[in-house]
């Protein structure tokens, strides 16, 4: 840049820059279920031309639930919340989450706060920035496995393998949507983080052939420190 503000912390990762927005957490909280589904709606909208990122931590005490569907609710400017939806009527989708942005919200009375030249505020020391921890666009093709008992599926698993921490989360937009199967029609999909193999899971329910290669879904993990 040539004019505006840059500051590194110790180990030279850029902490705020005038000209490039960092994602910020704006809400966050619990998800509880409504038969298969979830419904949250944010505090206030949230009001980015873009949707936000859906970052979720499914329960490790329901590890067998899988999230087939991610929707965010609103449009530009007056994004309202978000549905998720698991894949089988017994499942009961519960955990925590957080909706991120590049933006920041103007919360605190202290502090320090920062517009650019069209008067949006792009930095604001109260609003928490998220902390990413690790991301791969690598899956390997597990095989052919049945999911709730009946349902025919195919299974892959992202390359990372870590335990999930108390406070980190998945993206979960990239997974908001089906698969492209062999027939090129859609198969409903389904993702979840196990917790006994320590990563990420992605099925297809199909009863029709699946492509080995599911493509470059990005796998994008994040701390959300103290929830």
């Amino acid at each position: 840049m040539t004019y505006g503000l840059i500051a590194n912390n110790d180990n030279s990762y850029v902490q705020i820059d005038s000209d490039t927005p960092r994602l910020c957490a704006i809400y966050s909280g619990s998800y509880t279920p409504s038969g298969r589904f979830a419904y949250v709606n944010f505090p206030a909208p949230i009001t980015t031309a873009e949707p936000p990122c859906i970052f979720i931590r499914n329960s490790p005490d329901r590890p067998n639930d899988l999230y087939d569907s991610a929707t965010i609710n609103g449009s530009a400017g007056n994004w309202t919340g978000f549905s998720l939806s698991v894949n089988n009527v017994s499942d009961r989708p519960t955990g925590k989450w957080f909706a991120a942005v590049f933006a920041a919200k103007t919360s605190e009375d202290y502090g320090i706060r920062m517009w650019d030249g069209s008067s949006a505020v792009i930095y604001d020391s109260g609003t928490v920035p998220v902390l990413f921890t690790k991301a791969s666009h690598s899956w390997s093709y597990q095989g052919q496995v049945i999911v709730n008992g009946t349902a025919q599926a195919y299974y892959w698993r992202n390359a990372l393998t870590a335990t999930l921490l108390i406070d980190e989360y998945f993206m979960i937009n990239p997974f908001s949507r089906g698969l492209l199967q062999s027939h090129l029609n859609w198969m409903t999909s389904g993702v979840r983080f196990n917790y006994a193999q320590n990563c990420l899971q992605v099925y297809g329910i199909s009863a029709i052939s699946a492509w080995i290669d599911i493509g470059s879904m990005g796998a994008v993990f994040a701390r959300l420190p103290g929830t």
